[in-house]
């Protein structure tokens, strides 16, 4: 016999799990499956985890409303009230700062393991959230009536719709023939935590320049020393030889791509070289599936947008789920599915191709462009009513 449910959504990671949890207070019955146990260990501070997540004023908002945020500790979130992104090959910078876009803060930075491990704490305790750790879809069949799925474990569990959640490599979005756009950006994103010198001020900096895209982000300080997640976006033979390098050569290299802004004192995680690939898939829905988050389309990490992206899809499925059900639709209905398609897809595409812009142009070293762009950046950062319309776009505020 197989057991029924509302939705039945693969993939229990930061967007899998926070639309469970916001669609179990609609009084959905849901199933939550991943191949993950969902215990996560956290790793002691000052050693933060290198994998971090910029969140946000409309994520944090969905979080808030799914009781994730307020469990978070502390003393794991780190607030952002500046951002300042420069040219490392000439002398154009741009400056964002809350104060002038009557914010109280550009955004959050939070590790993944700790969102996901309070987001699976919440997911525990909903009464309408049936949890299937360690497992994997076995087979399923989709249909506008309806959705059978398999599990490894022999459950068979019937439901209107799957919510594909599983992943840039998604298996079910594989298997469904969605077809794709995709290409290699020819970068590496080396992340890790360090400690240094001089406080960050609570900003986000940001260099383009002739040692790649590089990003530190503003962790939690630890009783008066100083942490910053970075983000390392170089060509995959670079990346290689950076990984290569002993601590204190790596920790000056990195001191010399940051202008020397900042005196690198250690290590504190081990270095991750991640292959980066963009990815959008062409339709995000087929009768009876929905896909969201990374299954549906991965960008480059240099606006730091993608968990944000993610969040967006979970608002939209989760608003247009939630007045499905209260008109008694069929949520896995083609007509139902496609209201989400469309109230992501313009938005993720628009992103897409502003992050591929932007690679290319800071990507190039010939000396035309170089001073085009340096140009282009003075004079953008005198504008401050497009800097505030940039920043209200990135929070997710317009």
């Amino acid at each position: 016999m197989a057991k029924s449910y509302d939705l039945i959504i693969v993939g229990a990671g930061m967007v899998g799990t926070l639309s469970a949890i916001l669609l179990a207070k609609s009084s959905l019955r849901i199933a939550l499956v991943d191949k993950h146990n969902g215990e996560y260990r956290l790793s002691t501070p000052p050693a933060y985890d290198a994998r971090v997540s910029a969140i946000s004023s409309q994520s944090k908002a969905l979080l808030e409303a799914a009781n994730v945020w307020q469990g978070i500790a502390r003393d794991r979130i780190a607030s952002y009230d500046n951002m300042v992104v420069w040219d490392g090959l000439g002398e154009g910078h741009v400056d964002f700062n809350a104060g002038e876009a009557v914010m109280p803060e550009l955004g959050h930075l939070v590790e993944n393991a700790v969102l996901n491990q309070q987001l699976m704490e919440q997911a525990r305790h909903a009464k309408n959230i049936d949890l299937y750790l360690g497992d994997t879809l076995d087979s399923h069949e989709l249909s506008e009536s309806g959705v059978r799925v398999e599990l490894a474990s022999g459950h068979a569990l019937d439901a209107q719709v799957i919510i594909a959640a599983d992943g840039a490599l998604s298996k079910l979005r594989m298997e469904n023939a969605f077809d794709t756009i995709e290409w290699d950006y020819g970068h590496h994103a080396i992340v890790t935590t360090i400690e240094i010198a001089q406080p960050h001020e609570n900003t986000a900096w940001q260099s383009f320049g002739e040692e790649g895209i590089l990003a530190f982000l503003p962790l939690p300080s630890v009783e008066q020393k100083h942490f910053v997640s970075i983000v390392w976006s170089v060509p995959p033979q670079e990346a290689e030889s950076l990984m290569t390098l002993d601590e204190e050569t790596f920790c000056r290299r990195l001191h010399y791509a940051m202008n020397k802004r900042f005196d690198v004192l250690g290590i504190t995680q081990t270095r991750q070289s991640i292959p980066l690939r963009q990815r959008h898939a062409k339709q995000y829905v087929k009768a009876g599936l929905a896909l969201i988050g990374d299954a549906a389309h991965t960008i480059h990490p240099l606006a730091g947008q993608g968990a944000n992206l993610g969040f967006g899809d979970v608002k939209a499925l989760v608003e247009v789920l939630e007045k499905a059900h209260r008109r008694g639709e069929h949520l896995g209905a083609s007509k139902v599915l496609r209201r989400y398609q469309r109230a992501r897809m313009l938005d993720n595409i628009a992103m897409a191709a502003g992050m591929e812009s932007f690679k290319r142009l800071f990507s190039t070293q010939q000396p035309f462009i170089v001073q085009l762009r340096n140009i282009g950046m003075k004079r953008f950062n005198q504008n401050a009513s497009l800097k505030m319309k940039l920043v209200a776009k990135a929070a997710g505020l317009s």
